[in-house]
């Protein structure tokens, strides 16, 4: 995994919602996955805990997940709600980039929230999101894909072609030029027998469909001969199936059987979370027990973790991690043995929750400049995340002319200078890989150097100093005071001072010396 590194000094306080702890502190460590970085005097650090939406100024929290990607089909409608909370909310989605005006097709409402699509067009599709608009500024929604579920028609459909197969040999039938399904996940494949689509072959212990379609034949017999087999899609969303070519199949006598061995294994590839599946298939006349160990060389048993079907030629891995990537091993009782590989891979995530959606707010005070850091990850088989676009309160930020917002680092940070921190409200960083797309939003709330009223700890700090300032001023009064008493009473002491010294003076000259 592409390693995250941050940078952040300890004069600004956050907190990050959006699958960790809703008070949790970015502290800086080479986990984080979004950094902040502020330039200020040591004085304007002022710690702060996100209480609700009255006790930080910042724009909407998002509080929405959706599915990356959605998909229509001509009998379906969509309804998306664009959540958040802080204060009075506007809501508005963008549709590829431009706000999405209400039309017959499609609407957005700005109060509710929802996005609905009904009796769609192509020009409805494509990727959106939602900006969550109050008076401090706004927030951006994870992007979402709207495509067009769809089952398109087979490519050269040709006559009817002929296969030969030895008797007690494994026979494999090939679906070709398969068409386009989606989504991938509703569509299967079905392989049918003779004219029509009613006849529909079953797998069982000697008849398997590999992932790529194919239709096997792990031991055949006279059974299947002079059969047309066609191989053909089905498409639960859009409840269609097409059938591709016919295939006619003749079986040749043999008197001896096949060794047992290898015929198909899957490489397959989960995105982080998902159910990921891989398949062995061996030939032969004496079938024994499929056994799976994992990359670690390990036994595996049904569990919660992985379960195996179809006669265990299919593994089950659920909720794929990171660390389920690597070679599987599928063995038979015969010592044959095949590794399929399973890559897990995903869109950006940020190491801190996972996801590919994040919200980090804080507070800064007398600040130099904000120094942003867009630091989301790819799966360890991918190429590293690139940052397509910034915004700041959901509009693309175009323009870096004036040198108070500029681009660093091929374009992962961002530095906003003083002169215009007080009027960012939300920051968001757009990064893709080719799996998908990633948001952080930074919501930055600026009080410039209103800190000493926040927190019981400054509270505290303010009562000691009004207390100190009063007695500095008690003192300085007594100290004024006095000074004018002195000034006001000396005259006085002075001639009474005098006269009393003349009559001592006097009672001296009348003393007789006898």
């Amino acid at each position: 995994m592409v390693s995250a590194f941050v940078d952040m000094c300890s004069n600004v306080t956050a907190n990050t919602i959006g699958g960790s702890p809703s008070n949790s502190t970015i502290q800086g460590s080479p986990t984080t996955s979004a950094s902040v970085e502020i330039s200020s005097h040591p004085s304007s650090i002022m710690p702060t805990t996100h209480k609700g939406a009255q006790s930080f100024n910042h724009p909407p929290i998002i509080t929405s997940e959706f599915r990356p990607e959605y998909f229509l089909n001509k009998i379906s409608n969509l309804a998306l709600q664009c959540q958040a909370y802080s204060g009075n909310i506007k809501y508005y989605w963008y549709q590829n980039g431009r706000k999405v005006e209400n039309q017959i097709q499609i609407t957005a409402n700005i109060t509710s929230g929802y996005l609905r699509i009904t009796n769609y067009t192509k020009d409805n599709f494509g990727v959106f999101y939602c900006v969550a608009e109050n008076d401090y500024g706004a927030s951006v929604s994870p992007f979402v894909k709207i495509s067009e579920a769809v089952l398109d028609k087979f490519r050269n459909i040709r006559p009817l072609s002929m296969k030969s197969c030895e008797e007690y040999d494994h026979c494999k039938l090939e679906c070709s030029y398969k068409p386009r399904c989606e989504p991938h996940d509703a569509c299967q494949f079905e392989w049918t027998h003779g004219i029509g689509t009613q006849n529909t072959v079953s797998e069982d212990e000697n008849i398997a469909i590999d992932l790529d379609g194919n239709l096997h034949f792990l031991n055949i017999s006279k059974d299947f001969e002079n059969k047309t087999y066609a191989c053909g899609i089905w498409n639960e969303q859009t409840r269609t199936l097409n059938k591709g070519s016919s295939t006619k199949l003749f079986i040749e006598a043999s008197t001896y059987g096949t060794s047992p061995r290898p015929v198909f294994h899957s490489n397959s590839r989960v995105h982080l979370g998902k159910h990921g599946v891989l398949q062995c298939l061996f030939s032969g006349t004496s079938m024994s027990e499929i056994k799976w160990k994992n990359k670690h060389g390990l036994s595996i048993s049904t569990n919660n973790k992985y379960r195996t079907s179809q006669y265990g030629r299919i593994l089950h891995v659920m909720n794929v991690t990171y660390n389920d990537e690597g070679s599987f091993t599928c063995e038979t009782e015969n010592n044959l043995a095949q590794t399929p590989y399973l890559n897990v891979t995903s869109p950006p995530v940020f190491p801190e929750n996972g996801k590919s959606f994040l919200t980090t707010n804080f507070t800064i005070y007398s600040e130099e400049f904000i120094r942003l850091t867009c630091n989301a990850v790819s799966s360890p088989m991918e190429n590293h995340p690139v940052v397509t676009h910034w915004m700041k309160n959901g509009s693309k930020i175009t323009s870096f002319q004036d040198f108070s917002i500029q681009l660093l680092e091929n374009n992962r940070v961002l530095k906003i200078n003083r002169a215009v921190i007080e009027k960012v409200g939300g920051i968001q960083c757009v990064t893709e890989n080719s799996e998908g797309i990633a948001v952080v939003n930074f919501l930055i709330n600026y009080v410039g150097d209103n800190r000493i009223l926040k927190g019981p700890f400054n509270l505290f700090y303010l009562a000691v100093l009004v207390f100190a300032i009063g007695v500095l001023v008690l003192i300085a009064f007594g100290f004024f005071n006095r000074k004018r008493c002195y000034q006001k009473f000396m005259p006085l002491y002075l001639v009474i001072r005098r006269r009393s010294t003349d009559n001592r003076e006097n009672n001296y000259d009348n003393i007789a010396i006898q």
